[in-house]
């Protein structure tokens, strides 16, 4: 008895996997793969929608380029005899063979040539994806400093200090309301004051004038 592998003649396109500090870190590299020509990448995980610590994972892919082949098939014997000592197979060849299995081609070697001037073709084509890639990423990121890259402590600890800023700015414009509010009420007793000091004159000048009479 004997068990069979297939020789497959493969080309595989870029596969890249980033992860990003946020989804808005995410999104211009998934619109800078897909635009490049990699149609079939994606952020990974759902996780990302309800975990503010979780890292969004980019994958640039894309499965058009990919092809594979099978040219030939090993034939290996599940029970390969054991020599007893160096004499027993008639070489070390033999031996290798019974090992690793005996190849045989299933292509003649213009179906060969064929698949390997398509894979070249693949490649140039992969190559120039990138490329594109490239120029779509790095023209959408901008500045070094906006594409920089945070660990999560470091994102850990702006966020804190974002949040401690924005707590700072309720606070700041909570008091400037306080004030608009104080001030509005100032206002309203001064106007109450000089109300009731008008009413106080004419009464004065009231009991004045009857006072000559």
């Amino acid at each position: 008895m004997e068990s069979t592998r297939y020789v497959r003649f493969a080309f595989e396109p870029m596969i890249l996997h980033i992860a990003t500090a946020s989804l808005t870190h995410a999104a211009p590299i998934l619109s800078a793969a897909i635009s490049a020509g990699f149609r079939e990448s994606g952020v990974q995980s759902l996780k990302n929608l309800t975990d503010p610590n979780a890292l969004p994972m980019v994958a640039v892919r894309s499965a058009g380029l990919a092809f594979e082949s099978v040219i030939g098939v090993i034939h290996t014997p599940l029970n390969p005899p054991q020599a007893l000592h160096r004499g027993d197979l008639e070489d070390e060849q033999e031996q290798q063979e019974d090992k690793e299995g005996i190849a045989e081609a299933l292509v003649d070697e213009n179906y060969l040539e064929m698949l390997v001037d398509i894979a070249n073709e693949r490649f140039e084509a992969n190559t120039e994806r990138i490329r594109r890639f490239e120029e779509a990423l790095f023209g959408k990121a901008g500045t070094k400093s906006e594409c920089e890259w945070e660990d999560r402590a470091t994102r850990n600890e702006r966020k804190r200090r974002e949040g401690l800023a924005r707590r700072e700015e309720m606070r700041d414009r909570d008091k400037r309301q306080d004030a608009r509010d104080g001030d509005a009420e100032d206002k309203d007793v001064m106007v109450g004051g000089f109300e009731d000091v008008t009413c106080a004159r004419t009464l004065l000048r009231t009991q004045t004038d009857a006072a000559a009479l």
